[in-house]
């Protein structure tokens, strides 16, 4: 006789249910309950079917609480689980206890007549939740093709439209704009979170550095629509690309210059990054390596001369030096780079690309070609597993061997397709002119008779521009005095000796 009942209730946001869903079959259950003369207690969640057991924390405290209780209640039998293996398992918990399961329209009594009905149900169920997830899978994958936006919450800056294409929230994209600009005049992510203070992200939390690097790595924001597809272990098999698939909010350009300013500050591991935190001593922070042994080396302040600052020396014996020398010596070298950057940009521009550019438009047809070729692969093993020709096993290998193909095709026609992009005379104007007028601004500040004040901009702007300086102490300096003879004049004596490292 069931006296007690234990009220399992379920529902998934994945199928579109909310709050109104639960507390209707909560209302169910209790008048149910209410009306036979049980005494209940409630164990419900959020969560779909589909999951692992062990996520599933309301249904795994029940099966705990089992001997509680003599029937359990469900709305109906795939709230228990769309698994079938799990359906079983809590089933086999149930009839070895020997308790019923009830819905508003039957008793199943496991351990009689009733328990195969149960079992065609979580078949069934099961059957039912492979093919709403095949479709689901599909109905993503062409949508994503079409350019359509699948992949949940927009990110800042973009609402999901009626065509299900992104849209521009001008108000939104405003702060992602300032966010790339801020990082493209060499702000670091701290630096930039620290300025955003006030505002607020999608989900009207505070920003913080991961939010901030998500927003500088997210490639939508150039116009297009990346889709990862894949398999049940997580592995991606496939990679969707679709290029200007609505309005982009920044530039490929800028997009671009952002990654080389964050692979410059990224850059090391966490130990030497975290040193490099604090007050800037000189221009040349962050930059500075031994030319000897490739270590980073670090400023000083002189515990006695209050404004003296000195490059330390480094593990390896490289001797450190007087900060204004090097500055004096660094600038001697600088120089000579606007004007490596005015004469690339020239013979970038005058060079004829159209020959390699043609080459690689060839090459992405035919790896286009080799793609559609093992797509027919595909579909025929699947062709072949289906008509018994070949065994679960056989099919499998295949299959995996064929997406891992894919995937690697997918990923070449994206750099290649990347490399015709660069090749832009447009996109290659814009890249060096950047540079100069970077250079231009760093001379601004650098001449400014109180040029101290602007050490910390200095340093960003240098970031911008350069990987890194080389530097040595070395006691001699070789001339060449005449190139076309190759005559060298050798000079002794406490020299600097620098390589400037160009982004």
């Amino acid at each position: 006789m069931v006296k007690n009942v234990g009220v399992y209730l379920r529902i998934s946001r994945e199928s579109g249910e909310g709050r109104d869903t639960l507390l209707s079959h909560r209302t169910i259950a209790e008048r149910y309950c209410r009306d036979k003369g049980y005494s209940y207690k409630i164990y419900e969640e959020v969560i779909s079917g589909a999951k692992d057991i062990e996520e599933r924390q309301s249904l795994n405290q029940l099966l705990i609480d089992i001997q509680m209780y003599e029937a359990i209640f469900v709305i109906s039998t795939d709230r228990i689980s769309r698994d079938n293996y799990y359906t079983q398992y809590v089933a086999k918990v149930l009839a070895d206890n020997d308790v019923y399961i009830l819905t508003p329209e039957k008793l199943y009594d496991l351990n009689g007549d009733d328990r195969l009905m149960f079992d065609m149900l979580g078949a069934m169920s099961s059957q039912e939740l492979r093919l709403i997830a095949k479709r689901q899978k599909r109905g993503k994958r062409e949508g994503a093709k079409r350019g359509e936006w699948v992949q949940g919450v927009p990110p800042l800056g973009y609402t999901r439209g009626k065509e299900k294409k992104l849209e521009i929230v001008e108000s939104e994209a405003n702060l992602v704009r300032m966010i790339f600009n801020y990082a493209e005049s060499g702000y670091g992510i701290q630096s930039i979170v620290t300025k955003l203070e006030g505002h607020k992200t999608k989900a009207g939390n505070q920003f913080t550095n991961t939010a901030i690097y998500t927003i500088l790595n997210n490639k939508t924001y150039t116009g297009s629509i990346i889709y990862n597809i894949k398999d049940k272990k997580g592995k991606i098999t496939e990679t969707i690309v679709m290029k200007n698939a609505h309005e982009a909010i920044i530039t490929n350009e800028q997009f671009k210059s952002v990654q080389q300013a964050i692979k410059g500050r990224m850059s090391g591991d966490m130990d030497t990054r975290n040193r490099s935190k604090g007050k800037v001593l000189s221009m040349l922070k962050d930059l500075l390596y031994c030319k000897e042994c490739g270590l980073k080396m670090g400023f000083r302040k002189d515990s006695k001369q209050k404004d003296a600052i000195y490059l330390k020396s480094c593990k390896c014996g490289n001797r450190g030096i007087v900060e204004h020398q090097l500055i004096t010596s660094f600038i001697s070298e600088f120089e000579f780079l606007q004007g490596f950057y005015q004469n690339e940009w020239e013979n970038a521009l005058k060079s004829s690309q159209s020959v390699s550019k043609d080459t690689l438009l060839q090459q992405v047809a035919e790896l286009n070609k080799s793609q559609d070729k093992l797509n027919t692969r595909l579909s025929r093993a699947k062709d072949a597993y289906l008509d018994g020709v070949f065994s679960k096993e056989e099919y499998l290998k295949s299959k995996n061997d064929i997406e891992a193909e894919l995937t690697k095709l997918s990923n070449a026609i994206n750099d290649l397709q990347e490399q015709v992009e660069s090749m832009d005379k447009d996109s290659i104007s814009s890249e060096y002119k950047s540079k100069i007028e970077k250079i231009e601004q760093f001379y601004k500040l650098y001449n400014k008779e109180d040029s101290q004040q602007y050490l910390e901009e200095c340093n960003r702007i240098l970031k911008l521009i350069i990987n890194k300086v080389y530097y040595a102490r070395v006691d001699e300096k070789v001339t060449i005095t005449s190139p076309l003879e190759g005559y060298t004049e050798v000079e002794q004596g406490d020299f600097v000796d620098l390589f400037i490292e160009s982004k």
